[in-house]
């Protein structure tokens, strides 16, 4: 490894938070004889590292991904390659934020939901960031608008289509104008809609006649908001069955729950909108199952 080189390693590694002691002892191990590999006391010798902290410094570039360990008595040690130890640290670094990104958001829930019960005398923002119930149609519209109008890298939406469907959507410009401006300034959005019809096989009418209506309800997409399926940040598909779970996805962090009202099944009467990276990502996951495998386009 030529000089340049390994001084550029040795910088990028330091950015990448390796401590002195992680990089000097990689840096060794890469040159180290690969038929007969080291073990802690010889590479303790080699880098410096004091023997006293060597397992602990060998232990933490082996969780990074940047060591093997060999059993045998004693123990030995080989640098997995370079290309990949890089690898493995960048996929360390997105766990350990995602970790600390999720104990975050739950503190500042915790510490929000302590202020809105406190008496103490400071500012209270009226809309909450990190959690919130609101009831009724035009307060929840109005949240919608507010966080579609904040996306910046993805919506997914799970809507359904009843009786009233067609009905509603030449009212509901409250959601589908942002929406369509969150697509024209580059947000993803994959919008699946679901029939309500059980597990049960459907017979070919019926899947008619869903096909259909999906297609009605896309020309009133189109020709009311301009939201069309050639829009390369914009898609449509379908499922027969009723869903499960009722749920929408903002930007991988925020999810907005939604409860239908039991006399007005066409409405929403409650949502909960929950700030939580990582059960945004358990969603997303059981969500894209679904669009990838089962749901349908009109094509």
């Amino acid at each position: 490894m030529s000089y340049d080189l390994l001084e550029d390693l040795k910088t990028f590694l330091n950015e990448a938070n390796l401590s002195n002691y992680e990089i000097n002892v990689y840096i060794s191990l890469l040159t180290a004889s690969k038929s007969n590999p080291p073990t802690a006391r010889e590479i303790s010798q080699d880098s410096g590292v004091p023997s006293g902290r060597i397992y602990e410094v060998l232990e933490e570039l082996n969780l990074k991904g940047f060591i093997d360990i060999i059993e045998a008595r004693p123990k030995k040690f080989t640098a997995i390659n370079l290309n990949k130890a890089l690898e493995n640290l960048i996929n360390f670094h997105k766990k350990e934020n995602k970790r600390k990104m999720s104990f975050l958001y739950e503190r500042a829930k915790k510490i929000e939901h302590d202020l809105y019960k406190s008496e103490i005398q400071i500012r209270k923002e009226p809309s909450k960031i990190f959690w919130s119930t609101k009831f009724g149609t035009k307060s929840i519209l109005t949240l919608y608008a507010k966080y579609i109008n904040e996306a910046k890298e993805e919506i997914i939406f799970n809507e359904f289509i009843n009786k009233s469907t067609l009905k509603i959507i030449p009212h509901a410009s409250l959601i589908y104008t942002p929406l369509k401006e969150a697509v024209d300034r580059g947000v993803k959005v994959r919008d699946l809609w679901s029939f309500e019809y059980d597990k049960r096989p459907l017979n070919e009418e019926q899947k008619a006649k869903c096909k259909s209506v999906f297609q009605e309800l896309r020309s009133l997409q189109d020709h009311l908001y301009g939201l069309s399926v050639e829009l390369p940040n914009f898609n449509m598909k379908y499922t027969y069955h009723f869903m499960s779970f009722n749920f929408d996805i903002i930007d991988k962090k925020r999810i907005l729950f939604k409860l239908k009202n039991p006399l007005k099944p066409y409405q929403i009467f409650t949502c909960m909108n929950v700030v939580d990276p990582k059960l945004a990502d358990e969603l997303r996951d059981k969500f894209l199952s679904v669009w990838t495998f089962e749901a349908l386009d009109f094509n």
